[in-house]
Order: structure tokens, then sequence, then C-alpha cells
């Protein structure tokens, strides 16, 4: 299990530009990707004030992640982000959309890269699933349908060992999804506001042929 990682976020423009890509990624599908309601694909930087006002103005919606109103710039950076991770991996967090209402965004989700810093000294690059939607949008399963996506390019098409995920413990609906999904959860021995879990991929690929 996860006790005993030391985990944190580097700023991706200057560290992950040195940190190689740990899989071959030129056989991974190309976007747009579908799901049964919902398209995905890269964030564009003309997408900025629509994700700015689904995903930043509600309260209810960053109450747990960032924790503040973040600002237009600050969302400008994320979209930066989110694709220098698209080129550096051939994936990252991506932006979702109704499908067939291409102008119709809803949110955000995807693999987001980390470094663990463990406590034996060693150092390994996990991936953490990640999904937001604007507040309009909950309580009808896209949250489930997104990082079920997710999961399963992870373990099918990147074939990820296993996946991580890290949920404020306040956040119930997310850590509810997360273990409908198979996600196992334990204290985060770093912060007692979050709780962390994985996905192994073995459990999933198990799971889907059940």
């Amino acid at each position: 299990m996860l006790i005993g990682y030391r985990w944190k976020l580097y700023c991706i423009e200057i560290n992950m530009n040195n940190l190689d890509c740990p899989f071959d990624t030129s056989q991974l599908p190309e976007p747009p990707w579908f799901t049964q309601r919902l398209c995905l694909r890269p964030f564009k930087e003309t997408d900025l004030a629509i994700a700015h006002q689904v995903l930043d103005k509600d309260a209810e919606v960053w109450q747990f992640d960032p924790g503040y109103v973040p600002s237009l710039s600050e969302r400008l950076d994320n979209i930066r982000q989110y694709n220098f991770l698209r080129h550096q991996f051939g994936f990252g967090p991506s932006a979702a959309y109704l499908k067939g209402e291409s102008e119709t965004l809803i949110g955000q989700g995807g693999l987001n890269p980390y470094v663990y810093d463990h406590r034996d000294g060693s150092r390994t690059v996990e991936f953490e699933v990640m999904y937001k939607l604007g507040r309009a949008y909950w309580g009808h399963g896209y949250a489930t349908e997104l990082a079920a996506f997710w999961l399963d390019f992870a373990f099918k098409e990147v074939r990820l060992p296993q996946v991580i995920v890290c949920p404020e413990r306040a956040n119930r609906s997310s850590v509810r999804v997360l273990e409908r999904l198979g996600a196992e959860f334990e204290n985060d021995w770093l912060d007692e506001t979050t709780v962390i879990g994985q996905l192994t991929r073995a459990d999933w690929l198990a799971r889907s042929d059940a």
C-alpha cells in the first residue's frame, strides 16, 4: 500500500523538462477521445474564458481544489501546463465536452504525473487520475464516466501498473466515486486533510472482465 510515500507535484515548466517518459507513447490513441456521453480533447487557449467560468467561479467547485478562487491567469497557466504534459507523455488533463455539443464545456479530467519521494530515498513517477466538473453538471454520473475513462486509458492503453488518487477527506462525493471504481483508501501520513488511494492494473482488468 501507500504508507511511506512522500509526494509532491514539481513545477512542471522547470522539472518535467528533465523527466524521462517512463513508457512508450508512440502507440497511444490520438485525441479526441470519447465516452458514452463526452468528448475529451486537449485544452486550447481559446477555451480560457469558458474554462474560467465553469471551473473557477463557483465556490463549491473550487472548495477542495485549489481551495481559493483561481485567477484568470492561473487558469491560463493550468491550460499551458496541461498541454505541456500532453506533449511530454502523449496525454494529460483534458477538456470534457458534451458529445455533439462542441461549445458545451462541462469540466476537465485526465492523468496528472507526480514525483513520489519514498522514505527509503527512492523516487518514482506516479500518475493520479483527476477530474473536475462545473456545478451544473454534478449529479448526472459524469464524474464516474470521466474517471472510468481515464482509468481505462491508464491501464489498457498506457499499461500503467497502478494509478494514485488523493482526494480531500471532506470531499465525500469524490471519495465515493473513486471507491465505486475500486479505489482503496488509507490515511495520508503527511496531511490529515487528505486520503491516499490506489487502483492497480490487475484489479482493474479483473473488474472489467467480471
